[in-house]
């Protein structure tokens, strides 16, 4: 649970930081357009070199992040990786300083924008805080070479003239610890503070958000736990239900363990089809195959008598036997309801009240038909009848396995939702596979 946040909490920075960089290629392009039409009374050439590498720097993230994400469409996202953040940082870095540089000491406040696309990632202070140490060693460099270099920085790859280099010369000559003392005070020191001041302002900011993301993982945690030992209460709750029915008949017990097993097995094929797919998400296939060995709980209101009787049963006793689904779903709402999960009760009930419905309508106890019938007990019928034709029964002989399929396959449309029939034609050898394992 801990990782996921923070993988979502770096995408999440990580995205907002590549929004920043297309915001600040835009602005370039607006300031570049502007003083190509004589509204800024800068150099085009400077300007156009400076804007040029600003947004070849800010570029390369946003080209990884399409390459990846969008053309190769590779998972998980580039955005979750953890050394794509440096990428992005170096590239901040780079285009400020660019600016920097080709703007001389005019725009050096633009090394505030590392420091607060740093501050994103709320859960990595380390890597804020060296970006914040690096911008401000930047200032006093970039302040002082400003001041050598003055109008020459952009033409130093040119000879100076005569008259140019006996200005850059008394440059030098006036670099006195008086005047360097000076551009500490009035331009290194101002531009850190203000710099600092708006960085720790940032910082402030995400450690709040951060203690805020810290309890919410806690507390997620905490939920997660709840849940954990909620789920395993009904488990327990579920297992001593359906033991209580095995001590009362040694084949509805292996019945039971074995149904169990086709119904997930049956709910994880239907799932691959279009109609099901949103319906059976593995929560509902995990709730329905722990739900399963509830469906025959009701025979414990059943006589001994009709249970295990040999022979066939007049039909008094039928209709005793036929009152399993109507005790089955009582118990079911008196016992699980005090666990407050109504998912788990409403599965449970709909499986041990239905699954002797019929599609045609003909089944018991209510006289359900095709969907009025819920699809956990449609499921349920198919398991159910399957297992009991394959098994030995006190009142039977197991039947081969390929009758049984047949009869299935057979009554497709009147016993059985014929959609579900179908998805069991393709998964026969997993039944086949599961009637065969040894419990």
């Amino acid at each position: 649970m801990d990782t996921e946040i923070f993988k979502e909490a770096e995408e999440r920075a990580n995205k907002f930081n590549l929004r920043c960089f297309l915001v600040i290629i835009i602005i370039g392009l607006l300031v570049l357009i502007s003083n190509e039409i004589n509204l800024f009374p800068l150099s085009k050439d400077v300007v156009r070199n400076g804007i040029f590498l600003l947004i070849l720097y800010y570029s390369v993230p946003l080209i990884i992040y399409l390459i990846h994400d969008k053309f190769a469409k590779k998972k998980p996202s580039i955005l979750q990786n953890t050394k794509f953040k440096i990428i992005v940082m170096i590239c901040a870095f780079g285009g400020v300083i660019d600016l920097c540089c080709t703007l001389s000491n005019n725009v050096l406040l633009v090394i505030v924008i590392p420091p607060l696309l740093a501050a994103q990632y709320k859960h990595d202070r380390r890597i804020f805080f060296w970006v914040i140490i690096a911008s401000l060693i930047t200032i006093p460099v970039i302040t002082y070479g400003a001041y050598f270099l003055g109008v020459y920085d952009r033409l130093l790859h040119k000879g100076l003239t005569e008259e140019q280099a006996d200005f850059f010369q008394n440059r030098i000559d006036n670099a006195t610890p008086r005047r360097m003392l000076e551009l500490f005070t009035h331009h290194v020191i101002p531009k850190c503070f203000c710099i600092a001041a708006i960085d720790y302002i940032a910082h402030s900011i995400t450690k709040r958000t951060s203690f805020m993301i810290e309890k919410q993982i806690d507390l997620n945690a905490l939920i997660v736990k709840e849940v954990e030992t909620k789920n395993e209460m009904q488990r327990a709750v579920i297992e001593d239900l359906a033991d209580i029915v095995e001590t009362r008949d040694l084949e509805t017990g292996d019945h039971i363990k074995r149904t169990k097993l086709y119904v997930n097995i049956l709910a994880n094929a239907l799932k691959n089809h279009n109609e099901y797919e949103d319906i059976l998400t593995p929560d509902v296939i995990e709730l329905m195959t722990n739900s399963a060995p509830l469906h025959d709980i009701g025979k414990i209101g059943v006589s001994d008598l009709i249970l295990c009787k040999k022979g066939r049963l007049t039909e008094e006793e039928f209709n005793q036997m036929k009152t399993h689904t109507t005790i089955g779903g009582q118990i079911i709402k008196r016992i699980l309801s005090d666990l407050g999960d109504e998912k788990s009760l409403d599965m449970a009930y709909d499986i041990a009240l239905c699954h002797h419905e019929k599609w045609n309508g003909t089944g018991y106890p209510n006289g359900l038909k095709e969907e009025e019938i819920p699809l956990s007990a449609r499921i349920m019928a198919i398991a159910d009848v399957f297992d009991a034709l394959v098994s030995k029964r006190c009142y039977k002989e197991a039947l081969p396995f390929d009758e049984a399929v047949n009869i299935i396959i057979k009554d497709a449309g009147t016993h059985f939702d014929p959609n579900i029939v179908e998805v069991f034609k393709e998964i026969i050898p997993q039944f086949k596979d599961a009637s065969e394992i040894k419990l």
